[in-house]
C-alpha cells in the first residue's frame, strides 16, 4: 500500500488515521482476471468520506472474507497491514469498522486512487 497521496494532503497521515473515513457513498465489486496463469480475483472499490469533507477513492486487490449490512454510515473506517504477523497473499490486510462490524473483509493490496476535498 502506498500511502503518497494520502500524505500529499495529510503529511502525518498513518494506516491507523483510516479512522477518519466514516461513510461509504460509492462501492464497486468486481470480479477481474489476473496474469497468474488467468485466476480471477475479486477487487472491491470503495469511495469513503469524512466529516473534514474529503474523499477518497480506494481500491482493494483480492478481497475474501467480505462481509457488508447496513446502510454504509460506519463508525471508524479501519486498515491492519498483517505482514508484521507473517501474512501474506490475500491475508495481508484486514479492514473493517469498529464496534458495529458493517463490514469487514481481508486482501492482498490495497492502492489509493484519490483524496480530494469535496466542494
Amino acid at each position: 500500500m502506498n500511502l503518497d497521496k494520502v500524505k500529499f494532503v495529510f503529511p502525518d497521515f498513518q494506516i491507523q488515521d483510516f479512522n477518519m473515513f466514516d461513510k461509504i457513498m460509492f462501492l464497486k465489486w468486481e470480479t477481474t482476471v489476473g496474469n497468474d496463469f488467468g485466476k480471477e480475483h475479486t477487487n472491491l472499490v470503495l469511495e469513503l468520506t469524512c466529516p473534514d469533507k474529503y474523499k477518497s477513492l480506494i481500491e482493494f486487490i483480492d478481497v475474501n472474507s467480505w462481509r457488508f449490512h447496513g446502510n454504509g454510515q460506519i463508525l471508524g473506517f479501519y486498515i491492519k497491514d498483517n505482514t508484521p504477523k507473517g501474512y501474506e497473499n490475500n491475508v495481508k490486510y484486514e479492514v473493517g469498522n469498529y464496534e458495529e462490524k458493517k463490514i469487514e473483509f481481508y486482501c492482498s493490496d490495497i492502492v489509493i486512487n484519490s483524496l480530494e476535498k469535496m466542494i
